[in-house]
């Protein structure tokens, strides 16, 4: 631990030991078993402008009260597979919301992780402790704790999911968006749209932007991305959306690091009121877990046998990987406006086995025309019909994220 003033050294009987490493503001408290405490490395907090307060205690013990009252932020040893260990944590998320929890685990599995961050837990972090991955953490507690001593809300995550190639999601989200963000402008809510489709997204080209500056600027910085990195990145349109763009050149999905990609998108829940994400139309394990935090799920669909079937395999997954069917909406494109159709919208709510919420009217020239362009459809016809289908999506996702704020106050 060179490098560090320790205070308090020692045994109380009765007590935990408690070592204080002095390095800098806010405190950061660590409680582990003695056998993860003699295999970690615990020097990382070095340079991080931390202190830490490290409480070796078995994982079956209760958690000291003294030591969670006066917590900023805590690193919890978690072993999903003992009963009384994950209590605990449950425990300490119900009497303590408010408290950024990183849950320390041994080999910790997708699903494992899943189901930790869906239990509140701020992140994961493996066991033992190494000082590299214990130094990004222990960086992002940091800037978690600055952006909370500002009171600074979580922005509404809101994540779009293709069923097949050119079923139009990416222009639902460009579209509600940008009405969002326009809509949104005289009260100064601010929004955000990130293109992560990192292969073959057009966000950029449908919205007329033109950036030099991508999301592989973001991802290429590891842990210098910050606030001031983020908003040098972003693209502000003239409705005044703040666009991240895909990369200009394609990149493979297994390149992408999944634990940048969550420090980029929860960077921006701290600056934006809402955050709009463009997924790939390949299912990754980050896409998976992004989905597994959104606050309101997409799903674009159009009327056909092939885009219906895949939108089933979808809902299955979704369903199998624990996601509140309610966070999921189903909006059907393209809809013709006719009393004949080959499939119908009961039809295909009875082979999804899922409810069709929303529906976009098919007006294919006047889309293709703003798409052209690189402007909003409002702004050619805004009394058209798919412009209302547009903003009643907009109100929908609103009224939800107002019925959120009043269910945590």
């Amino acid at each position: 631990m060179k490098g560090h003033r320790t205070v308090g050294i020692g045994t109380k009987a009765g007590e935990p030991e408690i070592w204080t490493l002095d390095s800098g503001r806010n405190g950061i408290d660590v409680i582990l078993s003695e056998e993860e405490v003699r295999s970690s490395d615990l020097t990382a907090g070095e340079g991080t402008g931390q202190v830490l307060r490290l409480t070796m205690q078995s994982v079956d013990a209760a958690l000291p009260a003294a030591v969670i009252e006066q917590a900023h932020a805590l690193l919890l040893e978690v072993r999903p597979d003992s009963f009384v260990s994950m209590e605990r944590l449950r425990g300490l998320r119900r009497s303590h919301p408010d408290l950024p929890v990183v849950a320390a685990v041994r080999d910790a599995t997708l699903p494992v992780m899943r189901e930790l961050m869906r239990g509140g837990v701020t992140d994961v972090v493996s066991l033992p402790l190494r000082a590299d991955e214990l130094s990004n953490v222990l960086r992002d507690l940091a800037a978690l704790l600055e952006k909370r001593q500002g009171s600074i809300a979580h922005g509404q995550l809101i994540t779009s999911i293709k069923t097949v190639g050119g079923v139009g999601a990416t222009t639902i989200l460009t579209q509600m968006a940008s009405l969002d963000a326009r809509k949104g402008a005289a009260s100064e809510r601010r929004v955000c749209l990130i293109d992560l489709d990192v292969q073959f997204g057009n966000a950029a080209t449908y919205l007329g932007a033109d950036s030099s500056l991508t999301l592989n600027d973001l991802l290429a910085a590891g842990n210098r991305v910050d606030a001031e990195l983020l908003r040098t990145v972003t693209f502000q349109t003239a409705s005044g959306l703040n666009l991240i763009t895909a990369p200009s050149d394609i990149m493979p999905l297994e390149a992408v690091d999944p634990e940048q990609i969550y420090r980029v998108v929860e960077l921006a829940r701290q600056e934006f009121d809402a955050v709009y994400l463009d997924l790939p139309g390949n299912w990754t394990n980050w896409s998976l877990s992004l989905v597994a935090r959104s606050d309101i799920l997409l799903l674009v669909v159009e009327l056909s046998i092939a885009s219906l079937r895949q939108a089933r395999r979808q809902i299955t997954l979704l369903r199998n990987e624990g996601i509140n069917p309610k966070q999921l909406h189903v909006v059907a494109n393209r809809v013709e406006k006719r009393l004949f159709r080959p499939i119908g919208l009961e039809e295909a709510e009875r082979a999804l086995d899922h409810p069709i919420e929303f529906s976009i009217a098919n007006d294919f020239p006047l889309v293709n025309s703003a798409l052209d362009q690189g402007v909003l459809i409002e702004d050619l016809k805004a009394k058209s019909r798919v412009c209302k289908d547009f903003q009643a999506l907009v109100e929908n996702c609103a009224a939800q994220a107002a019925q959120s704020r009043q269910g945590q106050g």
